[in-house]
């Protein structure tokens, strides 16, 4: 039977750095959409977050928030959120994970969050940046991250904060991304398995071309938000 406790023991020598993310899958790739892409079915910009979604509470035990669109560092090369954004997901979302990290917490473990709700007007530069169906979510049908049913996490050692190695960083875009990958270190191999287990765990699916992606089932039922990113809204129970 799967357990967490374990993973204390397991881990002998501290993570190794992961290699910088790579946008190789993006080269020689072209906007069919000309950088106008159509709006997809069930869009709104009316309303505000808390309409539809619930903020993560950034002290909450065992979940860090680290979100890497609210900084240059990503494929567009430009931030993407405000610096005060914070993390918005559907309360079902929110429920797994807190669970996650309670799972997690017992081998002295946590999740790093580097994203959470998406604006459809920032998937619209991401896809820019990289029109490339599996690297990044087609913005003519909407992510689930603009539904704000998907995270993207990673994981760290609670009794020092250190971040735990993956076969890449978040947000590679190359074939390293993938769960079935067998480079990298055995060890950051097993940290991608540890997450990998505990994300379905508590009920979430994953996608084969991302180790950081989750998402709860049937995710495509909600509606897409392009609604901006604020703070004075209702936290996650």
């Amino acid at each position: 039977m799967y357990r967490l406790l374990p993973f204390s023991l397991i881990l002998l020598v501290l993570p190794t750095p992961a290699q910088s993310y790579s946008t190789e899958g993006c080269k020689g790739r072209r906007d069919p959409y000309g950088g106008n892409p159509s709006k997809p079915v069930g869009y709104t910009r009316t309303g505000q977050l808390s309409d539809h979604l619930v903020r993560i509470d950034p002290r909450s035990p065992g979940i860090r928030l680290e979100l890497k669109y609210t900084t240059g560092d990503n494929v567009t090369g430009r931030p993407l959120y405000p610096a005060n954004a914070q993390c918005w997901v559907r309360p079902t979302l929110a429920k797994a994970l807190h669970a996650a990290a309670d799972r997690l917490g017992r081998g002295g473990f946590g999740l790093i969050v580097y994203d959470c709700y998406r604006p459809w007007s920032a998937q619209v530069a991401l896809w820019r940046a990289c029109p490339r169906r599996g690297l990044v979510g087609d913005p003519t049908r909407g992510s689930h991250h603009n539904r704000g049913a998907a995270v993207d996490v990673g994981l760290f050692r609670r009794s020092d904060g250190k971040k735990l190695a993956m076969p890449t960083e978040f947000d590679d875009l190359s074939h390293r991304a993938r769960h079935n990958y067998s480079g990298g270190s055995e060890q950051s191999r097993e940290h991608r398995r540890w997450l990998l287990v505990t994300m379905r765990k508590v009920g979430l699916r994953p996608i084969g071309s991302e180790w950081w992606h989750y998402q709860l089932p049937g995710a495509r039922r909600w509606t897409v938000l392009d609604l901006p990113l604020t703070t004075s809204q209702k936290r996650a129970p």
